[in-house]
Order: C-alpha cells, then sequence, then structure tokens
C-alpha cells in the first residue's frame, strides 16, 4: 500500500503543476481504515475480509481525480484509486471518460464509467460521503461490476423544488479488478451489460429504482470444470430498490437488491438494510441492520450432480448484521468514523439429496476509520 500510495502522491504533484496551465482541476480522497473480528485463527469472513488479526489494508485506499472542460459542453475526467490487493500493490482507473451536454437536459459520458447499480455508486469509494466506514456489504457486495468501459445517456429534468433523473448505460468490465467492498481480486468478465435507473430527488431525499444485466464468464475456470459450475457467458440480473433521507437532523437510508443468476455456482441472492441515524452536533451515532439471503438450486437425475450441489452449498453466505456506529466530523472535510458489527454468518454443506447442513457462527467486527476529501 505505501508504494501505491507515493506513486499516486507523485502523480497528483505532477498533474497539479500542469493545472495551472491547462486548467486542470485536482481533486481527491483518503479512507485509512482498520479492523478485526473474533473469528478463529485461520478463518476469515468471506464478505467483508477480515479476520482476528487487525488490518489498515482491507478497506484503505487514495484516490485522485483530474477534470478538465475541452468546451463550453464537453469535458473530461481521470479518477485513479491505489489500494492494496491479495496479489499486491494496486493503481487503477476507475473512471475516466469525456462528457458531452447535448443540451441543458441531456448529457453523454463515453469511456470508463460507474455504473448505477446503487444508491450510492457514484460515490461508493468516498468513504467521507455517507455514514458508514463501508456501505452494508450484504447488500454492496452482491453486483461486483466496479466500472464499465461504454456509454452512459443521463437524462435530468429540473421541477421547482426537486429533481427526476433516467440513467441508461451498456459496456463490459473485463480483466482483474478488485472488489467493491473490499481489496480482494476478482476474475470475472462481464459482456453486453445494459442497465437502466430512474431516480427521483429533493433537498432532503433521493428515491431510485434499477435494473442491470450481464453475460458473465470466469477468466479462471479450470478445464474440468463441470459446464453447470461455469461462469460461461452466464446471464445474470442486478435490480432493486433505495431510499435515502438526510432531513433536519434524522437520516435514513435502505435498499433492497436482488441477484438473479442463470444455473451457475453463484446463488440467486435477496439482500437489503436499514439505516437509521441522527446527527447531534459533528457527531452522528447510527444503527444498522443488514441481511444477505441465498437460494439453493439442486440438480437431480445427471453424473455431476453431488460435485455440482457441493459447490454451490459451499458457495451460500447468508447473514444478518447488527451495527452500531459513531461518525464524528473534524471539519468540513475530514471524519473519523468507529463501527461495531454483530454478524450471523450460516454456512452450508451439501448432505446428499435435496438437503443441505446448516452452521451458524456468531462474528463480532470492530473497525476505525478516518476519511479525507480534499
Amino acid at each position: 500500500m505505501k508504494k501505491s500510495l507515493l506513486s499516486l502522491i507523485a502523480i497528483g504533484v505532477l498533474a497539479s503543476t500542469a493545472a495551472t496551465a491547462s486548467e486542470v482541476r485536482t481533486s481527491g480522497f483518503i479512507n485509512i481504515v482498520g479492523g478485526v473480528n473474533n473469528m478463529k485463527d485461520g478463518e476469515k469472513d468471506l464478505i467483508n475480509g477480515y479476520d482476528n488479526q487487525y488490518d489498515f489494508q482491507q478497506d484503505s485506499l487514495a484516490a485522485i481525480q483530474f477534470s478538465t472542460n475541452i468546451a463550453d459542453n464537453m469535458g473530461a475526467t481521470i479518477q485513479l484509486i491505489a489500494q492494496k490487493s491479495d496479489i499486491g500493490d494496486d493503481i487503477r482507473m476507475e473512471w475516466g471518460y469525456v462528457s458531452y451536454d447535448l443540451n441543458d437536459e441531456i448529457r453523454i459520458l463515453a469511456g470508463r464509467i460507474r455504473p448505477s447499480l446503487f444508491l450510492y455508486s457514484n460515490y461508493l469509494d468516498v468513504g467521507y460521503a455517507y455514514t458508514w466506514i463501508t456501505p452494508p456489504s450484504e447488500v454492496y457486495y452482491q453486483a461486483q461490476i466496479t466500472n464499465l468501459d461504454g456509454v452512459n445517456a443521463a437524462y435530468t429534468l429540473e421541477l421547482d423544488d426537486s429533481t427526476i433523473s433516467l440513467n441508461v448505460y451498456g459496456g463490459n468490465s473485463t480483466g482483474d479488478k478488485l472488489n467493491p467492498v473490499h481489496g480482494t481480486t476478482l476474475n470475472f468478465d462481464y459482456d453486453d451489460v445494459v442497465g437502466a435507473e430512474l431516480a427521483f430527488s429533493n433537498d432532503f431525499m433521493k428515491l431510485r429504482a434499477g435494473y442491470t444485466a450481464a453475460k458473465v464468464t470466469n477468466t479462471n475456470a479450470a478445464a474440468t470444470t463441470p459446464e453447470l459450475l461455469l461462469f460461461d457467458n452466464s446471464s445474470a440480473a442486478f435490480y432493486g430498490a433505495g431510499l435515502s433521507i438526510d432531513w433536519e437532523n434524522i437520516l435514513f437510508a435502505s435498499e433492497y437488491i436482488v441477484r438473479d443468476m442463470d444455473e451457475t455456482v453463484a446463488p440467486d441472492v435477496q439482500s437489503y438494510y436499514a439505516m437509521i441515524g441522527y446527527k447531534i452536533g459533528n457527531f452522528t451515532p447510527s444503527y444498522t441492520y443488514a441481511v444477505a439471503d441465498s437460494d439453493m438450486e439442486f440438480e437431480e437425475g445427471i453424473a455431476t450432480a453431488n460435485i455440482i450441489n457441493g459447490a454451490r452449498a459451499g458457495q451460500l453466505n447468508d447473514r444478518a448484521t447488527h451495527t452500531i456506529g459513531l461518525r464524528y466530523d473534524l471539519n468540513s472535510a475530514a471524519a473519523i468514523k468507529a463501527e461495531y458489527s454483530m454478524s450471523t454468518i450460516t454456512t452450508s454443506a451439501y448432505a446428499g439429496g435435496t438437503s443441505l447442513t446448516e452452521t451458524d457462527e456468531d462474528v463480532n467486527t470492530i473497525r476505525v476509520a478516518l476519511n479525507v476529501v480534499f
């Protein structure tokens, strides 16, 4: 992580030097996060990535963003993120697009874009932008498309005291990438990605609904993997809705997401959360309840049924989590946070036929964070 951060700082210094001549606007953010849980030695939480050894790399990252106006109705944006992954230090271009305003209502983005899968998609990596240290992984782990190489068309209708917006996007996402919730490497290609989001917002509320479909391929699958366990151009769909409210001192957020997989080792999942918080001066205590519930589809009457059912059962990872959090705003650009999460994690093993053996484990996780924007 140290090498990545130093490299990113060097890039930022060079860009800032050039900014005066080319009118490049520079901004960025830093998340420094540490966490630990009470799992047994050798065990690791498959969703949030922590174990019983204190870890300051899992959710920590630094980013810098450059944007400029090419013309009155055209601009360009690049965002670079440095984050530790399980294969070493990683600096990646998270965003890199050209924007073009057709008129006051319609904007086109072309390049590397962030699809609108969730309520907090547009600033998912910016820890300062929300109450939690990271958004609930029970929901945000389910659709692991961090960005797309493609096109987004956004229509915005400004009303007297509110806004209606429609985003339509398409493209693909290929190669190794980091999980959006924690720094593990994924080896999936997402092709033929198409999606749309409809949102309504005003001064204190945002309500959104979205749908995304894709073809998923596992680029690391072994040649001997049974066909029904392959992600080989398999259909996947992600859809759901979300609501956020920031009214006077009261904060509320909730999302419901469905992941629908087509005959692969990955299960279908329904997940949701609800968060309530209250601002008291610079302090914001909050409580979040989050659930991920997966479905098992059994194969019968084929030679590889036991292998397939066993593999699918191993992917079931149901959980329910209670999180108590506290945020303290140091100033208008920095916040420190602490969270204590109590999760009941249900893992499954195939017991033959159409039966599963389920095991519950209570996992308690503590995390602290410093979030900075600049």
